[in-house]
C-alpha cells in the first residue's frame, strides 16, 4: 500500500518515486554490468583476446557506466514525463486558458507523485475555470443590475426636463427617481460588502453579544417597513450570549428576518426561535409564506439569484449570499428547510466563542431541534 493507494491501479503499477528510481537503477546496472561482462567474456573465449585481470575489470566498468547512463537518460522520461506535460499546460494556464487537463502518461509503471501532480494540477485548473467563470457572471450581474435603475432614472429625469407635467405627476416622478436611487446605493453596498467579507479570513473584533436582543432590535427595525402586512410574531428566545462580532451577526439577522418577512403573506406567523446547546448557539427563523422548491433550494446561496421574480424590485439576490459567507467566517453552519406552500425555515448553528472556530463539526450537526 502506498498513501495514495494500491500499488495496481487501473492497469497500472503505481511506485513511490524513490522506490521507483532505486528498483530502475538497479536494474538498469544489472543489466549494464552483464551486458559489459559477457562482452569481455566474447573477447576472451570467441575473438582469443588475451586481457589481463584489471585490464578486464577496466574494460567491464567503463562499459557498465556508459551503458548504464545511456539507459538511465532513457528512462528518465518515464518518471519525468509528468512533470513535463504539466509544465507544458502550465504555460498555457499562465496565458488564461483555465481549461486545460493534463491526461495521466499511457506508461505500465507510473511514480505516485506524478499521478499526484497530475491530478493536483487538474484540480486547480478546473477550480480556477469555474472562479473565472464566477467573475465573469459576478460581473454580468452588476452590470445588469446597475443597468435598470440607471436607465429608470436616465428616463424619468428626460421626463422631467423636457416639462409639461403637473406637480403631483413630477412628484410621482420624482418619488420613482428616489426610490431607483436608493435601489442603487442599497446595491452599491452590498456588492461593496460581499467584496470585504471575501478577502476576510479573521473576524478580529470580538465583543460579547446578547443575541437574543440583537435579534428584537432588528424586529423593530423592520416593522415599520412592513408595517401595512399584518403578521404575527411568535418568539420563543432563551438569552443567548456569544463572543463574536456583533456588526456581522446584525446583517445576518436584518436579511433573514427581512427575507421572512418579504416573502410571508399577511395574516400569516413568523416564528423566531432560539437556545444554547453544548456551546452552540441555535436559531431558527421561520415563516408561512411561499416557500422555495427543492429544485431551487441549492441555488439560494448563489449571488444574484432570486427565486422569485416578483420580488426583483424589492432585492438583488445578495442577501443569502452575504449570510452565507459571514456565517463560515464566525464558524458556524446554516441550513434551509422549505416545502412550497408550507413556508420556509432557515436555521443557524455559532459558536458561542467565535475563538473556538476549530469547534468539531459533529457540534454542529443536523440533528437539533428547537424546543
Amino acid at each position: 500500500m502506498t498513501k495514495y493507494g494500491r500499488f495496481w491501479q487501473n492497469g497500472r503499477i503505481v511506485l513511490p518515486l524513490r522506490l521507483y528510481h532505486a528498483l530502475s537503477s538497479i536494474i538498469t546496472l544489472c543489466v549494464a554490468c552483464l551486458l559489459s561482462s559477457g562482452f569481455v567474456y566474447w573477447l576472451t573465449t570467441r575473438v582469443g583476446v588475451v586481457l589481463q585481470i584489471w585490464q578486464a575489470l577496466g574494460i567491464c566498468c567503463l562499459l557498465t557506466v556508459l551503458l548504464g547512463g545511456l539507459a538511465l537518460a532513457w528512462e528518465a522520461k518515464y518518471y519525468i514525463r509528468p512533470a513535463e506535460v504539466v509544465v507544458q499546460a502550465s504555460s498555457k494556464v499562465a496565458k488564461g486558458i483555465f481549461t486545460m487537463e493534463v491526461p495521466l502518461p499511457n506508461f505500465h509503471i507510473i511514480p505516485l507523485e506524478g499521478i499526484i501532480l497530475i491530478e493536483n494540477f487538474n484540480l486547480m485548473t478546473r477550480e480556477l475555470h469555474g472562479m473565472d467563470q464566477m467573475r465573469k457572471e459576478f460581473i454580468e450581474n452588476v452590470s445588469h443590475e446597475f443597468k435598470t435603475p440607471i436607465a429608470s432614472i436616465a428616463g424619468l429625469t428626460e421626463l422631467l426636463l423636457e416639462g409639461g407635467f403637473e406637480e403631483k405627476e413630477k412628484q410621482e416622478f420624482l418619488s420613482l427617481v428616489h426610490a431607483e436611487a436608493l435601489r442603487l446605493s442599497r446595491l452599491s453596498e452590498n456588492v461593496l460588502r460581499l467584496s470585504r467579507l471575501d478577502s476576510q479570513e479573521i473576524v478580529s473584533q470580538q465583543e460579547k453579544v446578547a443575541v437574543d436582543e440583537q435579534i428584537r432590535q432588528t424586529l423593530i427595525l423592520l416593522t415599520e417597513k412592513y408595517s401595512d402586512t399584518e403578521l404575527l410574531l411568535d418568539i420563543h428566545l432563551e438569552t443567548i450570549t456569544v463572543i463574536s462580532d456583533p456588526d456581522l451577526l446584525m446583517q445576518i439577522w436584518l436579511n433573514l428576518i427581512d427575507n421572512a418577512l418579504k416573502y410571508s403573506p399577511s395574516g400569516t406567523t413568523l416564528h423566531i426561535a432560539g437556545k444554547v446547546d453544548d456551546d452552540i448557539a441555535i436559531i431558527s427563523i421561520r415563516d408561512e409564506g411561499i416557500g422555495i422548491p427543492s429544485a431551487k433550494q441549492a441555488r439560494i446561496w448563489s449571488r444574484f439569484y432570486q427565486c422569485e421574480e416578483s420580488h426583483k424590485e424589492q432585492g438583488h439576490g445578495l442577501g443569502l449570499s452575504i449570510v452565507k459567507r459571514i456565517v463560515e467566517l464566525l464558524g458556524g453552519s446554516i441550513d434551509c428547510r422549505s416545502e412550497v406552500g408550507q413556508g420556509t425555515e432557515m436555521i443557524l448553528r455559532l459558536p458561542r466563542n467565535i475563538s473556538q472556530k476549530n469547534i468539531q463539526r459533529s457540534h454542529l450537526g443536523h440533528n437539533d431541534v428547537l424546543r
